[in-house]
């Protein structure tokens, strides 16, 4: 009998052990919990939401796109959302476990009502375990990577923050405001603009960079000659020392020494679900600093320290535009942390808004605003591949030639989730528009303004050459064309036509080039010039007809020789950064009135007022590690953070009845960069030297810009007269030193301070052999210094601004007010 109750007692053990584990198997594990965080007012989604379930304070975040997934074995049965600028909020759930829409309310947010109290700021604890992982974490100081990455952009309009409100309200009310009504139902159908993107992209640290474009589509083009990549409208990573936003650079709230710069708050602490801790901080300068800054938030994990979200925008708008950016990081591979996801929120500057120092998510104004919404999301990521060092060059970016030909089967592989309804209309009905208006044509004509002409036909008209202003000529009227693409895309056909109506004189020049090879820059132009040019001053090959502050010193020219010339030239680009053009000319000069030239060893002596010179020669160009963009249009610069050298090898030779033997040489040296404390340094080193004998036209006249008050121009003295010297060697040094905002600011008054140091020497061997002209040497050095106050007028893209400049040492002539040149500045933010 005891023997039996033994049994039934290990039985009935046995069975309830075996009930546990099935209960273990079979039980119903808890469903997840997911839903889409919004404000309540605009509709838009909030990233990077606090959320917490249980009072448990475990949780999550909610992603870039505001959507958010809790799946825990635990019971969930309440939700706590918090926000930093929102009201926290409690749901209680019930049966709905899917599909939340959760609304969340506004309210104003200053970090300055926070008090800091004496002691260690907790924050700072974090952030220097932030600095001390920075190398760590910051994906592009690792080995290698790649990635695929599908981009999105579109615009639309934002009638009103309240617009959900406005849909709210009588009939009277819509009545009265039938306008505003249609455009809300325009843009609930579809957007103003949209556009895609496809890119694969590799990389080797440190400087190995290669990004190909497989798929680009444009709502309203046919082929579309412009793109949207994921580091195009904000920086990669987080973690340089300068963080870009739309061609503009912050200094980073994680650069070093960041605490003595920026003002952090740890504002709340979350633990993830994999019992990491998540530290939400906020950062704004400190007062009283005066940098290019930042504000937001940023989310640490305690993971190594690494960024789990960030969302930034600039700390002062500066122009016409408000950038917000939004970046997502996962720890991949357990090893490291990379981005997954960038978002772009562009908003038209409210001018109405005055309180700089307040963090607000949205605006509550009823005016009407243009928004665009830039989304990247970066797919396929591979850490450490062995790539192949071959396929790395000088273009660093690459369209295919059929990535606007990509089906829709394509798109649909790399979209993150399908188009929505607004999307396919914005398609349909934009490219309907732009197929009937021609929106190819009017993007050709842009870019062809954008270059200096104006595209009529098979010509392209220079418009530079039509009107046109100098002190020696006066008004110069003319008309300059070149055939353009639609003629050939193989030889081009160009020349001008001119009068000015100081010197009463007529001008005119043709040329003819020949592309050989686009791919490779090669090309053979010839060229006939009857016209004038400015005399004893140097120029550098130019890869572009960009603008440049030169075009203002063009003005001031008050000598210029009649030349009459021929020139046959080979352009072409070797060892990736080398891009020069061997020429050879041949020209004959009449010399500037009342200059005269005495020819060295003759007897009598024999004066000259004309000569026939005969020229070959190389300038070049070498910028190290240049990085370019390839398109079918050709190949554009990107730019290099080396210094670009610039140079002239040129000899004077007696072939085709040439009178001058002479070598000369001209060299410059430009180089550009930023520090987190000086702001943005420019230096440039100019130099020349002729052996030989040779006249006025060829030496070298100090490169003056002086008028009482007149436009900055960038590499010359802006004190120095027109023609004031005469030098056969020379050796310049042009510095700028802009610091931005960093020397002080106002609310209402935020000019960037420049100051700027020259100085120059030259030697002439021969001077008394220049005759009917009085001039200076250079010898005993020329020193210039001044003070430009850049952009105390923004309108547009135009910034204006106020200068002075100061002559001293030497050549410090005797009433102190003609050392002062005061100055008039233009800096053009495309």
């Amino acid at each position: 009998m005891t023997g039996s109750i033994h049994k039934l007692k290990y039985f009935t053990v046995i069975f309830i052990l075996y009930t546990l584990s099935l209960s273990g198997v079979f039980a119903q594990k808890a469903s997840p919990v997911s839903g889409l965080v919004v404000d309540i007012n605009s509709g838009r989604t909030l990233a990077f939401v606090n959320i917490s379930y249980n009072d448990s304070g475990k949780g999550t975040t909610s992603n870039v796109d505001g959507v958010f997934v809790i799946d825990t074995p635990e019971e969930i049965s309440s939700l706590k959302f918090s926000y930093i600028g929102y009201e926290p909020l409690i749901l209680n759930l019930h049966s709905k476990r899917a599909g939340l829409i959760i609304r969340m309310h506004p309210k104003a947010y200053s970090i300055n009502e926070i008090e800091i109290k004496p002691g260690l700021n907790p924050a700072h604890r974090i952030i220097e375990q932030v600095l001390k992982y920075r190398e760590i974490n910051n994906p592009e100081k690792i080995r290698s990577f790649s990635y695929t990455s599908y981009n999105k952009l579109y615009f639309t309009l934002d009638l009103t923050n309240e617009y959900t409100d406005t849909l709210k309200e009588s009939a009277d009310s819509i009545k009265h405001d039938t306008a505003q009504v249609q455009l809300q139902e325009l843009i609930d159908k579809q957007h103003l603009f949209l556009m895609e993107s496809v890119s694969k992209r590799d990389f080797i640290y440190p400087d190995k960079n290669y990004e190909n474009v497989i798929a680009s589509k444009v709502s309203g083009f046919q082929r579309p000659s412009f793109i949207l990549l994921a580091n195009q409208l904000q920086s990669f990573s987080f973690y340089n020392d300068f963080i870009t936003i739309l061609k503009q650079d912050y200094l980073s709230p994680i650069s070093k020494n960041s605490v003595n710069k920026y003002l952090f708050i740890l504002e709340d602490t979350l633990f993830t679900e994999t019992n990491d801790s998540l530290f939400i901080i906020t950062f704004q300068p400190k007062k009283g600093k005066n940098f290019e800054g930042l504000k937001g938030f940023m989310y640490v994990n305690s993971r190594q320290y690494g960024l789990q979200n960030v969302i930034a925008e600039a700390y002062e708008s500066n122009g016409l535009f408000k950038i917000k950016i939004q970046q997502q990081y996962k720890f991949l591979e357990n090893q490291q942390w990379f981005p997954v996801q960038l978002n772009t929120d562009i908003i038209l500057s409210d001018p109405e808004n005055k309180d700089k120092k307040t963090i607000k998510t949205e605006s509550r104004g009823k005016d009407v605003k243009l928004i665009g919404i830039g989304k990247s999301y970066i797919q396929d990521i591979r850490l450490y591949p062995d790539l192949d060092y071959k396929k790395f060059n000088s273009v660093i970016l690459q369209v295919d030639k059929d990535a606007h030909k990509k089906t829709e089967d394509f798109w649909n592989e790399y979209r993150n989730e399908p188009l929505n309804s607004r999307d396919s209309s914005t398609y349909h009905i934009i490219d309907s528009i732009g197929k009937d208006a021609h929106f190819d044509k009017m993007l050709f004509m842009t870019k062809t303004l954008m270059n200096g002409y104006f595209p009529v036909s098979i010509f392209n008209i220079d418009i530079g050459s039509i009107l046109n202003y100098n002190r020696f000529e006066g008004l110069r009227l003319g008309i300059g064309a070149v055939t353009n693409e639609r003629l050939s895309d193989k030889i081009f056909l160009g020349g001008h036509f001119a009068y000015g109506f100081g010197d009463n004189d007529f001008k005119y020049g043709l040329n003819a080039r020949w592309v050989i090879s686009k791919k490779l820059e090669m090309d053979l132009q010839v060229a006939y010039l009857d016209d004038v040019r400015e005399s004893a001053s140097y120029t550098f090959y130019q890869t572009t007809k960009g603008f440049s502050s030169d075009r203002f010193r063009k003005f001031l020219i008050e000598e210029k020789d009649q030349i009459k010339e021929w020139e046959t030239s080979y352009g072409f680009r070797m060892l990736q950064y080398f891009r020069a053009r061997i020429f050879i000319s041949s020209a004959f000069a009449s010399f500037w009135a009342p200059y005269e030239y005495i020819i060295p060893d003759t007897q009598p002596p024999q004066i000259i007022s004309e000569g026939q010179f005969t020229q070959t020669g190389i300038r070049f160009r070498f910028a190290f590690k240049e990085k370019f963009f390839q398109s079918e249009a050709g190949r554009v610069s990107i730019g290099t953070k080396y210094p670009i050298l610039y140079g002239n090898f040129i000899k004077g030779i007696n072939l085709f009845n040439g009178e001058f033997n002479y070598t000369k040489f001209e060299a410059r040296l430009t180089q550009n960069f930023m520090s987190r404390s000086l702001g943005k340094t420019s230096i440039s080193l100019d130099a020349g030297i002729i052996k030989g004998d040779a006249p006025y036209t060829i030496l070298y006249d100090g490169r003056g810009s002086y008028k009482s008050f007149t436009i900055e121009t960038d590499y010359s003295f802006g004190t120095m007269r027109m023609n004031e010297f005469l030098a056969d060697r020379f050796f310049s040094v042009f510095f700028k030193q802009n610091f931005g905002k960093l020397l002080g600011k106002s609310q209402w008054f935020q000019p960037d301070i420049v100051l700027v140091s020259n100085l120059g020497v030259g030697y002439l061997s021969h001077p008394e052999v220049h005759s009917g002209i009085s001039f200076k040497t250079l010898d005993k050095g020329y020193y210039e210094s001044g003070i430009l106050v850049n952009n105390l007028l923004n309108q547009f893209f135009v910034g204006y601004g106020l200068g002075v400049f100061y002559r001293y040492g030497p050549y410090t002539l005797p009433d102190i007010i003609d050392n002062f040149a005061f100055k008039f500045t233009l800096n053009f933010k495309l």
